[in-house]
């Protein structure tokens, strides 16, 4: 490698684990399907990306 490297700092690397939030376990997620293929044609019908669609058009392929 080229140039010099940093000396780790492993006191913030620690200081930093204490602040952190705890794990989210997967059953304490919320249980969610999605229509994937409904919502890809969707934005490809409108001829957008998935990412720009708003939350609203979003919302209509969530199912609960």
């Amino acid at each position: 490698m080229n140039g010099r490297m940093r000396k780790f700092d492993y006191e913030r690397y620690f200081e930093q684990i204490k602040t952190m939030p705890e794990p989210v376990m997967v059953g304490e997620l919320p249980k969610v399907k999605l229509d994937l293929r409904g919502i890809r044609e969707y934005a490809k019908n409108k001829g957008v990306a998935i990412a720009s669609l708003t939350e609203e058009e979003k919302q209509l392929f969530i199912i609960q």
